[in-house]
């Protein structure tokens, strides 16, 4: 019997042997999701002991399957440590994203947070939640920032967790739910060079475009909910976004005084235009799209009134002050329209102003009451280098409001 339990066990560890053999060789680890990894899982061959189940989940445990052990290519320890104010400090300083290794950067922390978190461990009322502070493979700090930032700031410091050799690439845009980052906080980390926040911005809106069926009926990022780990995927795929953000970021600084629209909102329309531009089969273009928006944000040269920048900065400086995602869409059907008109093609009521929902309609007693979706386009939608499209249903019954005076 002892024998034929011996022999399973070294058949076991051959076939895991050969399997380990079989991966090395021909898979490619995997280095991304990894928690959701079909090929880790199938390539698992060992179990939790039923001693180790029954120290973890207690009298539980007999409900409860041996758990499946992963073994990773380079494998995630912890201990429980002391992590003093100096040991807090160094860590941020040394293992501070940006400052060894200079491609990456850490996410700025809530100075309230600090504040109050600093207080609880200084009167003694900092609790072991089982939250560690986690470290990836490469020796940077994954998690933890705020805390290590209270405790550099404490008078003992905190009793810690501490998780190392995580090594999953998109680990960072996924920790830490109990305050989780903001797109703007995924694209400083990865490193990307100009601002960060606008261009998430640009990077939802053009998703946001790329998703919707109809664009004509374009809605901006309204009703949509994107994930951090999205954004910064779809970032890592298009140079272009950031070209964009970093070309109005130039001219923003150069012409601060004289710009009309939001950043975001000008970069997404220069990166919307070079892509419609991709697919042109015109000999020549009347005028390019950096100079086409560097002429509506600077406003230089445009001396007469019948210009085309010159009516779209108008329009542009009567709903400045607005900050709905109604007046983005308007911002950007307007320099659309410009654009569109310069190439010669036809564009919603010949003018590059854009209909919109009126404030106020008259109820069936005749009072002035307040319109739904105040402010709203209600056209069509203008894309660069595309005629007029139908007007979306949806939209024509927004048109059916009466303005009143």
């Amino acid at each position: 019997m002892n024998r034929n339990k011996e022999s399973q066990h070294n058949n076991n560890d051959i076939e895991e042997s050969i399997v380990q053999g079989l991966m090395e060789k021909y898979q490619k680890p995997p280095n991304e999701y990894l928690a959701s990894s079909k090929q880790l899982i199938e390539s698992s061959r060992r179990k939790l002991d039923r001693k180790v189940m029954d120290e973890i989940f207690k009298s539980s445990s007999q409900y409860y399957p041996q758990l499946k052990v992963i073994d990773l290519a380079i494998p995630v320890q912890h201990e429980v440590v002391h992590i003093s104010p100096s040991v807090a400090r160094d860590m941020l300083k040394f293992s501070k994203r940006g400052s060894i290794n200079t491609d990456l950067s850490n996410r700025r922390v809530n100075r309230s947070a600090v504040k109050k978190f600093a207080e609880d461990m200084n009167e003694g009322r900092w609790c072991l939640t089982g939250e560690p502070i986690i470290i990836g493979h490469d020796g940077e700090i994954l998690d933890g920032h705020t805390r290590l930032e209270a405790a550099s700031k404490s008078n003992y410091g905190f009793i810690a967790i501490i998780i190392w050799g995580i090594s999953d690439a998109l680990a960072f845009a996924h920790t830490d739910t109990g305050n989780i980052r903001s797109r703007a906080n995924v694209l400083e980390m990865a490193g990307v060079s100009v601002d960060a926040k606008v261009l998430s911005q640009v990077a939802m809106l053009s998703k946001a475009f790329d998703m919707t069926m109809n664009p004509y009926a374009f809605r901006g990022t309204q009703g949509t909910s994107f994930k951090p780990a999205e954004i910064l995927d779809y970032v890592q795929g298009r140079d272009e976004l950031a070209l964009s953000v970093n070309k109005i970021s130039s001219l923003a600084k150069e012409h601060k005084q004289q710009i009309q629209a939001p950043q975001a909102t000008l970069a997404f329309a220069h990166y919307l235009i070079n892509e419609k531009l991709k697919s042109y089969e015109g000999d020549e273009l009347p005028i390019t799209p950096d100079i086409y928006i560097a002429n509506i944000i600077s406003g230089l040269g445009q001396t007469s009134t019948e210009s085309i920048e010159y009516k779209v900065r108008d329009y542009l400086e009567s709903i400045r002050k607005e900050s709905t995602s109604y007046a983005l869409l308007c911002r950007l059907s307007c320099i659309f329209k410009g654009w569109n008109m310069y190439m010669g093609i036809p564009v919603v009521g010949k003018k590059v102003s854009v209909r919109r929902v009126a404030n106020f309609i008259k109820n069936e007693e005749g009072e002035r009451v307040p319109a739904k979706a105040a402010g709203n386009i209600k056209e069509a939608f203008t894309i660069p280098f595309i005629e007029p499209g139908k007007t979306p249903h949806k939209v024509k019954k927004r048109a059916a409001m009466k303005q009143v005076n």
